[in-house]
């Protein structure tokens, strides 16, 4: 899996475990302690509820039947409360009843107000956790994200998320169970020491016999988070790369592997759910032997029938409770591969993240020097920008040129504070870049390439992205200057037409001057042309090329051409190849 990490166990610490991934997530959800806490009370509430309701059916069973002299004799606790009933009640049935009915009712309200609040906690952790991990993708440091499959992470946000919520909710449910199944144990007990005995005896051998089952799920949880990447990553190259997959013809291709994800998925889960079905019937198997025993042995003790009955359905009652914390045990197993990823993905230590700066940028007034700057995409195979030392000036029009992979896209990534230099420094008029703040750097420049990253949405939202708050009458004017204004006009939606994946709905030249419109809305003071018009038309261009000029006059404009001589005349030229950079002679 692309950007995991190995977690059985960190230098000096115990192996991780799915109770302590999600008591390590638990620490980002600290104001919610008491919502969780309120959970165990009302379903602690339940179980004493209910085990009461369970002696009193007993009683009324007994009432009915004119057996009650059977209670007193049996002495002990039902003997007790019996006795305790009459004297507040009378021996009246009825009225053992209506506070039968009364303890059912308060159960069932108690029920209730603890499944709202479960499902109010769900939602809430799925919601936070996605909030969460969105802000670590939008913040993280680019050459992060960069390292990382686009399908990991989209399944990281959109599905693990809400997986790991449930992992939350099965703490909460295994936390309650095991506070009904203490409630009914020492119901039990209080009943009959022989009994309670047995059915621990019991009740041990049948939860080991289960827990056997978790270590499979769990190894089966981590092959299916990765299948599940797969199949994302599959589902993306399907959408987003439509057109190039039809132009080539690769139909069949795509159904065959995104077939074959498809199918890994389904056999991992039916793997899954074959182990996980066991838990019912081995449950059953199991409270059937134990109530066999626990007759058997309650009457070689001479237990009387009221306290057997009472016991054998605080039993019945408590098994349920048993299975279900083995279920959600191995819900938790089969969960630990999604709550190590979106732990790892929450965990700030371990990742880039952009210097911030505190300064506020005042507008370049003479110019940006890179002194000596190195960047390493990867160490093992040299720097991406080696040694780099050139300057641009304010007021000019500086061309950046080299062939294709020479390092203007690093130098262009630098500049727009996506990278940070691993040496070097990238001073603005004598202070260094990353000692301004993001926002004020950023807010003075604009990007306009070859490779126009439109977004989802409709045109406007896209141009209007270099300045939310432009007027509709400004967004026409930048692209009557780019000349894309008739064209957006033409459409049915016009400029509330889709732009469609990765801009698919335009064509190459329409996309660019999208991107330009977008660029000049910002009306920035550093502007950098990426092969902003390779796919424009020769005369078009030249128009668009000169109102630019004249709108950017007096302003500093980076053109980055592949070309050993640009299109476009420059005031000076950096040449780079192999991320070395050489600035020509200025005149």
């Amino acid at each position: 899996m692309t950007g995991a990490h190995s977690t059985s166990g960190e230098a000096g610490a115990r192996p991780a475990t799915p109770l302590r991934e999600t008591a390590r997530l638990a620490a980002y959800f600290t104001e919610q302690k008491w919502a969780a806490l309120l959970m165990v009370v009302l379903g602690l509430g339940a179980a004493l509820a209910e085990t009461l309701g369970i002696g009193l059916a007993v009683m009324l069973l007994f009432a009915l039947l004119d057996q009650s002299a059977q209670i007193m004799e049996g002495g002990g606790l039902l003997a007790r409360l019996y006795g305790a009933i009459q004297s507040v009640f009378g021996a009246s049935a009825s009225l053992i009843a209506v506070v039968f009915f009364m303890l059912i009712l308060f159960n069932a309200l108690l029920i209730y107000a603890y499944q709202l609040m479960a499902a109010t906690m769900l939602n809430l952790v799925a919601e936070r956790l996605r909030d969460m991990v969105h802000r670590q993708y939008v913040t993280v440091g680019y050459r992060f994200l960069q390292q990382r499959e686009h399908g990991e992470l989209i399944h990281t946000l959109a599905t693990e998320t809400w997986t790991v919520s449930g992992a939350f909710f099965s703490i909460a449910r295994i936390v309650v169970n095991m506070c009904a199944v203490l409630v009914f144990g020492l119901g039990i007990f209080a009943l009959s020491w022989v009994v309670g005995l047995t059915a621990l005896v019991c009740a041990v051998a049948v939860f080991a016999l289960l827990r056997l089952l978790a270590r499979p799920v769990r190894r089966l949880g981590q092959e299916t988070l990765e299948a599940n990447q797969i199949l994302a990553e599959r589902m993306l190259v399907s959408l987003t790369g439509m057109r190039t997959l039809r132009v080539f013809a690769q139909e069949s291709y795509v159904l065959r592997v995104f077939g074959s994800a498809s199918s890994r998925v389904r056999r991992l889960a039916v793997r899954t759910e074959r182990i996980k079905a066991l838990i019912g019937p081995l449950g059953e198997l199991g409270s059937i032997s134990t109530l066999i025993i626990i007759a058997l042995v309650a009457k070689a003790a001479g237990v009387d029938v009221p306290t057997i009955v009472a016991a054998v359905l605080l039993l019945f009652r408590l098994q349920p409770h048993l299975q279900e914390i083995e279920t959600h045990r191995m819900a938790l197993a089969e969960m630990q591969a999604s709550l190590r990823n979106v732990r790892e993905m929450l965990d700030r230590s371990d990742k880039p993240w952009p210097t911030e700066g505190t300064l506020t940028f005042p507008g370049l007034a003479r110019e940006v020097r890179f002194e000596n700057v190195n960047f390493f995409h990867d160490p093992r195979r040299g720097p991406s920008l080696g040694d780099a030392s050139f300057t641009i000036r304010r007021g000019e029009t500086t061309a950046l040129s080299g062939p294709s992979g020479s390092g203007k896209t690093t130098v262009m990534n630098l500049l727009l504070r996506l990278y940070e230099p691993d040496s070097g420094r990238i001073l603005v008029d004598g202070t260094d870049l990353n000692d301004f703040t993001r926002a004020s750097w950023l807010s003075r420049l604009a990007i306009a390439g070859q490779d126009v990253e439109l977004i989802e949405g409709t045109v406007e939202q896209n141009i209007r992205l270099a300045a939310h708050d432009a007027t509709i009458e400004e967004i026409r004017a930048v692209c009557e200057m780019v000349e894309i204004l008739d064209d957006v006009e033409c459409l049915p939606d016009g400029f509330d037409a889709r732009i469609g994946a990765g801009g698919l709905n335009f064509s190459g030249g329409q996309r660019q001057r999208i991107g330009l419109a977008r660029a000049l809305l910002r009306d920035p003071e550093f502007l950098i042309l990426d092969e902003a018009m390779s796919a424009i038309e020769p005369a078009r261009e030249d128009r668009i090329r000169r109102r630019i000029a004249e709108m950017m006059r007096g302003r500093t404009i980076l053109v980055v051409s592949h070309r050993s001589t640009p299109s476009i005349d420059a005031d000076h030229t950096v040449f780079i190849e192999n991320g070395r950079a050489r600035e020509a002679a200025r005149a």
